[in-house]
């Protein structure tokens, strides 16, 4: 009990990553921080290494890395190039780092994918023995037309999943040897043309994973083939948006993730105007990962922005964090008795917050 810290950061320069504290028994947020990072390497969407000492951003044209002392004590200590596609970090071309995804298991290595043009490979970066970001050891292979934007392991972090929004698939990559690089296992095409998966979760017991799609404006359920570990669609799917809104066009579904317990997948979209407002869903998950029942599907304060993206709290199904990149804002919500409660809100005056909230405390 008491507060509890968490990072931010920001879609546009300048760099900065903005730490909050929320008091979970005041029921309020603060600022606490705003630390000054390399100018044009704002972090759209940031990761804490397994034990907490050092975040790792996607940072616009770099893969970056940060050093934690303490909530208001962050460090830069490394920036590394996009690899892959030689023009990926042309300053013309589009391409842009983000996403990432650092490991848990040995050797921590941090999984990476650039998005937009030029996308069609992952970088794989390890890392020197205080965490910080060593260097590019892989770029793999995805496919000319790629362009993935969220990625997860199973629990053994044999297998990675990646969501496609531009090819349209999720892809299986496979470890192949004790430095963690991978290999090509397949792909499973969307079921809609027009589905775009995002973002991609999966259940501990490694048997459940699932796939939110931006343009169909839906989670989709996928059982794991335990011969080919590809995913194959069950059939099953859960609106994220209200079903047959008149305009589904002016929608797009943003990230997916499941509660520290695991009883509870949650689920956003964003607004493409400020006009209109994003929603929050929650859904019940059974022992096996299957999911049971869609429990609410609600408006968000905002559109959303670029984010309206939920973070659950890792050590309690209480909390949740939404950040919004409209006004500049992270909320806290309480999660009880499966209802949704909002119980704080903060600001911050930053140009480009607040991407996706990381709870360090």
């Amino acid at each position: 009990m008491g507060k509890h810290h968490l990072m931010i950061g920001t879609w546009v320069k300048p760099g900065v990553i903005i730490t909050v504290a929320f008091d979970d028994e005041k029921l309020t947020l603060e600022l606490v921080k705003k630390t000054e990072i390399p100018h044009d390497e704002p972090i759209s969407w940031m990761a804490f290494d397994h034990q907490k000492k050092n975040i790792y951003g996607a940072s616009m044209k770099k893969w970056s890395s940060h050093r934690v002392d303490s909530p208001s004590e962050i460090v830069h200590t490394g920036s590394f190039e996009i690899g892959g596609h030689p023009k990926a970090n042309d300053a013309d071309t589009k391409t842009r780092a983000i996403f990432l995804l650092p490991a848990k298991k040995p050797p921590y290595n941090v999984y990476c994918n650039p998005f937009y043009d030029y996308a069609g490979y992952g970088n794989i970066f390890n890392v020197n023995s205080d965490g910080s970001l060593k260097e590019n050891i892989q770029d793999y292979e995805y496919c000319d037309k790629s362009a993935i934007h969220g990625m997860v392991f199973d629990p053994t972090e044999t297998y990675l999943y990646s969501a496609d929004m531009w090819a349209n698939r999720v892809w299986c990559h496979k470890k192949i040897d004790d430095q963690g690089r991978l290999e090509t296992v397949g792909f499973t095409e969307a079921e809609g043309k027009k589905d775009h998966p995002r973002w991609v979760e999966m259940h501990p017991s490694g048997r459940y994973l699932y796939a939110l799609m931006e343009a169909g404006n839906r989670v989709c359920e996928y059982v794991i083939d335990p011969e080919t570990h590809l995913p194959v669609y069950t059939h099953r799917w859960f609106p994220l948006i209200p079903p047959d809104i008149p305009n589904p066009h002016m929608y797009r579904s943003d990230v997916v993730f499941l509660t520290q317990s695991s009883n509870y997948l949650f689920a956003t979209s964003r607004a493409n105007s400020f006009d209109l407002t994003g929603y929050i869903a929650a859904f019940k998950i059974s022992e096996s990962g299957s999911i049971e029942r869609q429990i609410c599907l609600n408006p968000t304060p905002t559109s959303g922005g670029h984010s309206n993206a939920v973070s659950p709290c890792p050590w309690t199904d209480e909390w949740l964090a939404l950040t919004d990149d409209e006004k500049g804002g992270v909320e806290i919500y309480r999660w009880h008795k499966e209802y949704l409660a909002r119980v704080a809100r903060l600001e911050v005056g930053e140009k480009g917050f607040g991407m996706n909230a990381i709870w360090y405390d």
